[in-house]
């Protein structure tokens, strides 16, 4: 995450924890925000064998992390239970790949994953502000493997659109009764299609606001 990022979360939380008195398990609708980084278990064969299935054989690497945003929203039944969903934006990994059949040449790109979530969450409070979560989902993204050549050879832009399952686990803090941080890992399984984009596993870690409607 980057210094800006990270100054523009502390201002928001700032900003809204002037609304509040402090409280933990707060039932009731909230919405959020996040930003953090990825890294992807794909790696530069799952990029050969999308190429190979154009009629190219290479020798790919991708870069193992990317910056992430999520926008997410949900509902706390009670102290121990919550559904959640929203938006996740994966990041971009850059990638080569040094062509050598049917000619020599040099493809660069990237691979791309976008899509929304929705997943259930197991609370444990700990105290009255601090409380740990798991939480076990699934993603629907659209996974891009966009691709452009030096011209030697003929390449074009891959998606697939699928469902991954979902699991997770972070730290919640509350400021307020209204405002609340949190730090975040999740892992999402067989994004992609090994195929067209390639195919594995995408870790997040992220640090986010939360703030609740009452």
């Amino acid at each position: 995450m980057n210094r800006k990022a990270i100054i523009s979360l502390a201002t928001i939380a700032g900003a809204l924890a002037a609304s509040g008195a402090q409280a933990a398990g707060v039932n009731g609708w909230y919405g959020g925000a996040a930003l953090g980084g990825s890294q992807q278990h794909f790696g530069g064969g799952q990029v050969d064998d999308a190429l190979g299935n154009q009629g190219l054989t290479s020798s790919s690497s991708i870069d193992r992390s990317a910056g992430t945003l999520n926008l997410f929203g949900g509902y706390q039944f009670n102290p121990n239970f919550a559904l959640e969903g929203g938006y996740v934006n994966l990041g971009k990994f850059s990638y080569s790949s040094s062509v050598s059949s049917p000619a020599m040449d040099t493809v660069n790109g990237h691979l791309g994953v976008q899509g929304a979530d929705l997943a259930a969450l197991g609370l444990l409070p700990l105290n009255e502000q601090w409380s740990l979560y798991g939480k076990a989902g699934a993603l629907y993204a659209k996974t891009k493997l966009d691709a452009s050549s030096g011209g030697a050879v003929a390449v074009s832009d891959e998606s697939h659109t699928g469902t991954s399952p979902l699991l997770g686990a972070g730290l919640n803090y509350d400021l307020t009764r209204k405002v609340a941080l949190r730090g975040e890992w999740d892992r999402y399984f067989r994004v992609g299609d090994s195929s067209t984009t390639g195919r594995g596993d995408i870790d997040q870690f992220t640090a986010g606001v939360v703030y609740r409607f009452e």
